[in-house]
């Protein structure tokens, strides 16, 4: 009741920043300025983004010799938008990755290691991006800040998981043994402690060609994402404010995920008014706030969360009639 109630005031939040937002570009009527061309555009960066999001998966099962089919990578990729859209700081967005994994018997060691590995690549190349852009665009540094933060705070908590998997010698800790972990269901988890050990090893071993198909769909996905905003705006608007139309998303998308309530709760469409809004054309403002956010969240949140509570459902396997 309590997370339900939290989750609705952070919607809440949301709706009323985005009437505020709009009321400044005169009213709801300003959601519809926008040229088709430009919505066409948007959704095919986000529907390239979470395919290469997918890609990842795929070339990381492929290193750990896991087969992870690409519909179930990007079903996944979807899921975790959605179960991260209804918790703090995204925290649930790997354990519903996880589950649709699972769902596709993956086995539960080589989960670990795909989440790992997906971690891991995004937090090394996020501030190469980041300092491309401030070479390259004239980006302050104080936009790359959270994307930094993250980046940090993301290999600091995969070093402290790795280093904490249990080994096959080693007893349950008193914590989880009071919570009824032991016997079996210890050794349940020291076997796929061990799988996900192998797996990160094999990740360890990467060749230089599945480790370049890695960077290079890593690297997609981050500049397929801050492209929404400049297909929005348009190409000639665009080109004269790139730097603004991708420096300050780059900071909102990345710092999203520090913000401890779900959905930012209305700080990241309030950030983006605040920051973009005075590159942006007064009356397109509320639209560009919206509609960034739909296509770079809420939609394939909405997506992942039918993907999450709509499982699809296999057919049983026809059995054959024994032969006279």
């Amino acid at each position: 009741m309590i997370r339900r109630l939290f989750v609705a005031l952070s919607l809440t939040g949301v709706a009323v920043v985005t009437v505020l937002v709009l009321r400044r570009s005169g009213g709801p009527e300003a959601l519809f300025v926008l040229p088709a061309g430009n919505h066409m555009a948007a959704l095919g960066a986000m529907v390239l983004e979470v395919l290469l999001r997918a890609v990842r998966f795929v070339i990381l099962g492929t290193v750990m010799g896991a087969a992870v089919p690409l519909t179930v990578a990007t079903m996944a990729q979807l899921a975790g938008d959605g179960g991260g859209a209804v918790t703090p700081s995204r925290s649930g967005s790997d354990p519903a990755k996880a589950l649709i994994l699972s769902r596709n018997r993956i086995r539960g060691g080589h989960i670990g290691a795909l989440l790992v590995g997906e971690v891991v690549a995004e937090a090394a190349l996020l501030p190469v991006c980041a300092l491309v852009m401030a070479l390259s665009l004239d980006v302050s540094m104080t936009a790359m800040g959270a994307t930094l933060t993250w980046s940090v705070a993301s290999l600091t908590l995969v070093g402290l998981a790795v280093r904490l998997a249990p080994t096959r010698d080693s007893s349950a800790p008193r914590l989880l043994q009071r919570f009824g972990v032991t016997g079996p269901r210890w050794e349940r988890v020291v076997t796929v402690a061990a799988d996900f050990r192998q797996a990160a090893g094999a990740l360890r071993r990467i060749s230089p060609v599945h480790l370049l198909l890695l960077a290079g769909a890593t690297v997609g996905h981050i500049a397929a994402r801050l492209a929404t905003l400049p297909a929005l705006a348009g190409s000639e608007f665009a080109s004269e404010n790139l730097a603004e139309l991708l420096g300050w998303p780059f900071f909102l998308l990345y710092g999203a995920p520090l913000i401890p309530i779900p959905a930012g709760g209305g700080a990241i469409e309030a950030g983006f008014a605040e920051l973009v809004g005075g590159y942006l054309p007064r009356e397109q403002l509320g639209a560009l706030t919206f509609w960034w956010r739909f296509y770079t969240f809420h939609l394939f949140a909405l997506v992942g969360w039918l993907v999450i509570t709509i499982p699809i459902r296999r057919k049983p396997p026809q059995r054959t009639a024994p032969e006279a």
